[in-house]
């Protein structure tokens, strides 16, 4: 939404905000979304500013480079270092490993290289059929189906890739779990939502008695959102309800959830900052071993390095805290010197308070 757009709903925004005043009384809400999108809009438009002080909307673990846990950097670094051609998105160029960076391994000689997507990494392979291309094939349920495609339409033999997909309800759960932190709904992400539906939530629903809002991308549509969640929370009826009806549906994207069910199984997966959680993620079958750089060059993770001393992206990742509260943030820790993984990508919390935090 441009800015100009913002201020021509200013009147539903402001008949949203008199609503959001009116139902959560004096009672304090955390509400916790898992989106770098969202956090993004929140911080742009500076809507926590225009929410009620007893009404708090905290980041989640919504940016998959921020969740990368350093061994599977250090994968890539390994490869790369053999002579291996490490093909990864921008963001995580500079995410640390447990010793280093790809952006450091690239600028002593070895072979990586910023792509645009997973088929950017297979035109190189198949135009340099003697060079072994391994990509770092990275993201929550959105991009899964990018990568199972590939694999499932005959990449070349001289391509693997790192699988780094995690699933995001999994996560939600851990999260409403974990009895340091308190969480009263949340905010789904679109994107997600689009490929899986609403249906995967509505056992968090059930079970946990939250309400959980699947969530478009436009200012207006956050604070319909939650509304959306505090209105179930007065009349203490819980569901899974979509806001973003226009693009999500209950069941999904059928065909894309098809291609993942045929490349990918599900798995245990260590998230950093957040540790192992069950059933969170997504491993090769063994059918396209081939194209698994683990399976296929034999790589062990050797330790698991997480967040860096006086960094807190572990409790910005469950939202326990905001990243101005870091000792850290926008003092050594800036995004051209990012200590922490929130800082590093422009979908991680911190970089986004980087930027937006004069309009705060």
């Amino acid at each position: 939404m441009t800015m100009f757009n913002f201020l021509r709903d200013r009147q539903i925004v402001k008949n949203l905000i008199s609503q959001i005043c009116s139902i959560s009384g004096g009672k304090s809400f955390k509400i916790m979304h898992v989106c770098g999108t969202h956090e993004q809009v929140i911080a742009q438009f500076g809507l926590r500013e225009l929410l009620p002080k007893n009404l708090e909307v905290v980041s989640g673990p919504g940016c998959p480079v921020c969740c990368t846990p350093a061994f599977e950097i250090d994968y890539g670094i390994e490869l790369a270092q053999k002579g291996n051609l490490i093909t990864t998105f921008g963001d995580m160029l500079r995410v640390r490993g447990s010793n280093s960076s790809l952006l450091e391994v690239r600028a002593k000689g070895a072979k990586v290289k910023i792509v645009y997507s997973i088929s950017d990494a297979i035109k190189i392979a198949q135009e340099n059929p003697r060079l072994e291309v391994t990509h770092c094939a990275i993201g929550f349920e959105t991009t899964a189906p990018t990568t199972a495609s590939v694999l499932l339409n005959s990449a070349p033999s001289n391509f693997s890739l790192i699988c780094s997909h995690r699933l995001i309800p999994p996560a939600m759960k851990a999260l409403l779990d974990d009895k340091a932190i308190r969480i009263d709904g949340f905010l789904a992400p679109g994107h997600v939502s689009t490929i899986i539906g609403s249906v995967p939530y509505e056992e968090l629903t059930a079970k946990y008695k939250k309400p959980i809002v699947i969530c478009g991308f436009e200012p207006v549509d956050i604070l319909l959102s939650l509304f959306f969640i505090l209105r179930q929370i007065k009349n203490r009826k819980f569901k899974t309800e979509i806001e973003y009806r226009w693009v999500v549906k209950p069941n999904g994207n059928p065909k894309a959830k098809q291609a993942m069910e045929k490349v990918f199984d599900v798995c245990n997966s260590y998230w950093r900052g957040l540790g192992k959680i069950p059933h969170s993620g997504l491993k090769v079958k063994n059918r396209f071993q081939r194209f698994d750089a683990i399976k296929k060059f034999s790589l062990r993770p050797k330790i698991i390095f997480d967040i860096p001393k006086n960094c807190i992206c572990d409790k910005i990742l469950k939202g326990i805290n905001y990243p101005d509260e870091c000792r850290l943030f926008a003092k050594e820790c800036i995004p051209d010197n990012a200590i922490g993984p929130c800082m590093v990508s422009s979908e991680g919390a911190c970089s986004i308070y980087y930027r937006y935090r004069t309009k705060r």
